[in-house]
């Protein structure tokens, strides 16, 4: 029974696999013959059979662990089938990175961050890297960002590495570490790429004669055929006070962005008094001023906050409800705002009133979003990267991995991942995918607009396939679904255990292909399109996704199904499926207890 939606993606000319394989009852002519018997890897190819698995066996301890694969065990062997059918194992060593100024790299991939890594980690152990340079800085999670919140508001299956599989269930106790997840992120750039070099300064890309150039640090340039863009957000944009000499003010060094503010001012004693400027975009910074003390005098915003319904910023100790009912200001326009000079301090105006709603401010500290690398202002991107076309065009789910097949009719809600030129050799990936603006002409005038918008369609239909808590294109957990789907991966493990919270359709397909080989087809999508409307419809309730007792009802479920189907004593679908769904809602934790049983494990000072 073969999965409907898989494609095995096309392989580049050089891409290899150096992976260390044990074989247990049985021989490496058995093992052939019983690949051979599953029909996965295409007859072209069967001749190869042995010369490649010879090559797995001698591999080193230094490559990938394949781990042991018993004849006997027909998962085993079909993982190894379908291994062998995506992709060449050879003896061919890692080469040496080339430091030759002439050297055209076959990937380029800008930006050093989780985005970065989450592509490197998708593209797989059989992508050869050794033809691969990432151009890109520190890790924002590393410094940037500061550590006044020493975590990120997600756990670990919802945002590790995708090759770590990450399955069990992790409430708000164990939500991610900003240093630890930056490290992770390192530990994949550095020791996979043929050269990273260490610039947070691109200036340029262009493109001639099907090779471009890249432009950074001082005027140095390194050249590539393909290059992936995953750069993160531009510059955060700018009060005009901080923008505008005119406006300029004596006191403008208390004009501070949010992340400066929570890695340099936010332990400052004594503490002060500040506005913050901006709603989720500066969100940080009002959960790190509550937290550290600090007097919030106005929260303004010109749209609401979107609660995240895992988030602990509406417990204690922040309780932002709290600060947004006793010291929110809507406004209309950013340009109704205007912060002024108050002796050798701030104060802050609202001009459609003319009134002043805030006096004697220590610091006004703004999150107004990032500006788009690409086009604005020194745009990074030169006009011949769109090889004649007037923008980049979206990269939608063309393999029906988060919905229907592909058609005409449902081009505008296919999920959205990120964007490409005509060619397909420069991609946009993460934060700078949603904040890639494109220009179009509209009665006259020329209209920028992104795909960013939680209510997008095409943004819809692949937050359907993550956990609740996500609400945009540019969230760790949304950017990782993307970025796998583009990069058609599919992790090793995948046989033995699969994140039933963040898989999309073909990995779930994969695993219960891997697993249960006798579930009939007709259980598989329906227990498939169950798992994907239970976490649609509850996913307020779910966070962080399944709980561990839902996880183990699913899991031992499909074991027994599966011993069924292999006994030809399969009961009713419909029952079943009815039945599963109800028992799935009966476990489910009403809304809020999965914040509260987290930060009940958690210590005050830790939350």
């Amino acid at each position: 029974m073969q999965a409907k939606t898989i494609t095995a993606p096309a392989l580049p000319a050089r891409q290899i696999v150096q992976a260390r394989l044990t074989i247990k009852n049985g021989t490496k002519q058995e093992l052939v013959k019983a690949i051979e018997k599953t029909g996965l890897v295409r007859p072209n190819r069967v001749h190869r059979l042995p010369i490649e698995i010879g090559h797995m066996i001698r591999s080193t301890h230094k490559d990938e662990q394949f781990g042991e694969v018993d004849v006997n065990n027909a998962q085993q062997v079909a993982l190894v089938a379908y291994r062998l059918a995506q992709h060449r194992f050879t003896a061919k060593p890692i080469i040496a990175p080339s430091r030759n100024p002439n050297r055209v790299y076959e990937l380029a991939i800008v930006g050093a961050g989780s985005t970065a890594a989450y592509y490197i980690d998708t593209l797989g152990p059989a992508y050869d890297h050794s033809h691969t340079v990432v151009i890109g800085g520190n890790n924002p999670w590393m410094s940037a960002r500061g550590h006044g919140i020493a975590y990120i508001n997600h756990t670990r299956r919802q945002i590790a590495m995708p090759s770590e599989n990450v399955t069990e269930h992790g409430g708000n106790e164990s939500f991610v570490n900003r240093r630890a997840f930056a490290l992770a992120s390192d530990r994949v750039v550095g020791s996979t790429t043929g050269r990273w070099i260490h610039s947070d300064k691109v200036t340029n890309i262009s493109l001639l004669a099907g090779v471009y150039t890249i432009t950074y640090g001082n005027g140095q340039t390194v050249r590539a055929s393909k290059v992936t863009f995953a750069g993160g957000g531009g510059p955060l944009r700018k009060p005009t006070e901080l923008t505008d000499e005119s406006k300029a003010i004596r006191n403008g060094a208390r004009i501070i962005d949010m992340n400066t503010f929570i890695r340099k001012k936010v332990r400052l004693r004594p503490r002060g008094r500040v506005v913050i400027w901006g709603s989720n975009a500066a969100i940080d910074a009002v959960a790190a001023a509550k937290r550290f003390g600090w007097t919030i005098v106005k929260w303004l915003y010109n749209a609401e906050p979107a609660w995240l319904p895992g988030s602990r910023y509406k417990s204690k100790p922040y309780r932002l409800q709290e600060v947004q009912r006793d010291s929110s200001h809507p406004y209309k326009g950013r340009n109704d705002i205007k912060i002024e000079d108050s002796g050798n301090k701030l104060q802050v105006r609202d001009t459609s009133t003319g009134l002043v709603i805030a006096a004697n401010i220590d610091f006004v500290v703004y999150g107004l979003g990032t500006d788009d690398l690409l086009t604005d202002g020194a745009a990074v991107m030169d006009a011949s990267v769109l090889e004649g076309a007037a923008n980049l065009s979206p990269m939608l789910d063309d393999g029906g991995i988060f919905g229907a097949t592909p058609s005409q009719d449902n081009e505008s809600s296919r999920a959205f991942l990120g964007w490409r030129n005509t060619a397909g050799t420069f991609k946009v990936v993460g934060l700078a995918a949603e904040n890639y603006t494109t220009t179009t002409a509209r009665d006259g005038k020329q209209v920028k607009t992104r795909i960013n918008s939680k209510d997008d369609p095409r943004v819809q239909a692949l937050k359907e396939w993550v956990s609740g808590d996500v609400a945009t294109v540019g969230q760790l957990t949304y950017i990782r679904s993307a970025v796998r789907a583009v990069n058609n991966y599919v992790p090793p493990s995948i046989v033995e255990r699969v994140d039933y919270s963040h898989a999309d359709r073909n990995q779930l397909r994969v695993h219960l292909q891997a697993k249960y080989p006798s579930l009939p087809e007709s259980y598989a999508q329906a227990f498939i399109a169950l798992v994907h409307t239970v976490r649609t419809g509850y996913s307020a309730r779910l966070p962080h996704g399944f709980t561990a007792q839902q996880t183990a009802f699913l899991d031992q479920q499909l074991a027994a199904k599966h011993q069924q189907a292999k006994r030809g004593r399969v009961s009713s679908l419909g029952a079943w499926e009815q039945w599963m769904r109800s028992r799935l809602v009966d476990m489910m934790p009403s809304e809020g207890v999965e914040v509260s049983r987290g930060l009940a494990k958690l210590p005050r000072n830790k939350r």
